[in-house]
């Protein structure tokens, strides 16, 4: 057998691939663990182990808690806040609002600042944590320098131009969900044929919730019932749910809001019309023009709100980033960047958004709408208990 003897040249040509090699798989390393940190910067294990380490805590650095629906604002925010910090950093995990309030509870989750997509989940989280603690409070809900109110959420229906001419009456009249339930009884016809519908679970998901708390209203007002809580948990209830989500299209991979609203937007004659968030229809009916929003009246609104929290695991130092983070947030700045998201502020927000649309979309665009009060949580909860045992049948 021959031996090819290799030239000083070469082995030099070898050892710079090899390091090459060495480094590339490195840096391939460090892009999937940066990826795992949800893009923010400054003390990304934060957001990959749940907590902060006792250095980060003393340091000031906090974990943000929030949900996909205001992900990609949260995170710009947080890049900008970085890069002027000269204290405590911030980190940003993602959990829908549900996981993230029993992660709270169960110690699995430690954020300093939490932003659920209602505020519905903190006033629970603040109902249930004194009784586990000793009378303790984890939120102050009537402290308004423990919180920031930032931009409102109402509820829509998101639907397609050949279809919203028909719906429109019915889905902005006195009694949408009745005659939601007349066509999935098949006691009204949709002119084109067989009809779908579809809203994000409301066990996890917030639409999903808001979208129960209009179905439970809309049964407790058609039955004469006083007591949201004891209608939601009634069979009659149980039935009328059942009724009317005959014509529910189930989707595994879209039971989350943001999931739901980008399966429609690929493919929106998969269902005739789903409930969505103004600022994802909004973003919807940007990108296509064959979409249309209609807003029940009334409808249901969501404050998207960030709050303090003051559980056993939070710092001095931490309060300190986290006070300076509210203040940073509430700035014009700040929420004109949500703005491109197409979320309204929540103080005199609404022509500023509606400056910033197309005429086009202008055009479909509410700027001031009633809406309900929301149920009591138990009442919310027990309807969407009921909700996933019918699916699971």
């Amino acid at each position: 057998m021959q031996i090819t003897r290799i030239k000083p040249g070469g082995w030099i040509i070898i050892l710079l691939l090899l390091a090459g090699i060495f480094f590339g798989v490195r840096s391939c390393r460090n892009l999937a663990a940066s990826r795992q940190t949800s893009g923010s910067s400054g003390s990304g294990d934060i957001a990959a182990s749940g907590g902060s380490t006792p250095a980060q805590a003393a340091n000031g650095d906090i974990l943000v808690s929030t949900t996909k629906t205001k992900q990609k604002w949260m995170q710009a925010e947080i890049i900008k806040f970085n890069q002027q910090s000269q204290g405590g950093k911030v980190s940003l995990q993602l959990a829908e609002s549900r996981d993230a309030m029993h992660g709270i509870l169960d110690g699995k989750m430690q954020p300093v600042l939490w932003s659920p997509s209602s505020p519905v989940w903190v006033y629970q989280l603040a109902n249930v944590w004194p009784g586990a603690h000793g009378g303790a409070q984890v939120a102050d809900v009537n402290n308004s320098q423990s919180y920031r109110t930032l931009f409102k959420s109402p509820l829509v229906f998101l639907t397609t131009k050949e279809k919203a001419g028909y719906l429109r009456p019915l889905l902005s009249g006195p009694a949408p969900w009745e005659a939601v339930r007349q066509f999935s009884l098949g006691q009204r016809k949709a002119p084109w044929g067989k009809f779908h519908f579809a809203y994000a679970d409301p066990l996890n998901a917030s639409s999903g919730m808001l979208t129960m708390s209009l179905i439970v209203t809309a049964f407790v007002q058609s039955h004469n019932q006083s007591d949201p809580i004891a209608a939601a948990s009634s069979p009659q209830f149980a039935t009328y749910l059942s009724q009317l989500n005959r014509a529910f299209v189930r989707d595994p991979s879209a039971v989350g809001s943001s999931d739901l609203e980008k399966a429609y937007a690929n493919a929106p004659n998969s269902r005739d019309f789903i409930t969505a968030y103004e600022s994802a229809a909004l973003a919807a009916v940007a990108q296509n023009p064959d979409l249309v929003m209609i807003y029940p009246n009334p409808t249901a609104n969501a404050d998207q709100t960030i709050y303090e929290l003051s559980g056993p695991w939070v710092t001095e130092s931490q309060k300190t980033t986290a006070a300076a983070f509210l203040d940073f947030l509430s700035k014009p700045d700040a929420l004109d960047d949500g703005v491109q998201y197409y979320f309204r502020p929540a103080q005199n927000g609404a022509q500023t958004l509606s400056d910033r649309l197309s005429p086009a979309t202008r055009a479909q665009y509410k700027s001031s709408y009633a809406s309900i009060d929301l149920p009591p949580y138990d009442a919310l909860n027990e309807a969407a208990s009921q909700w996933r045992t019918e699916m699971k049948q």
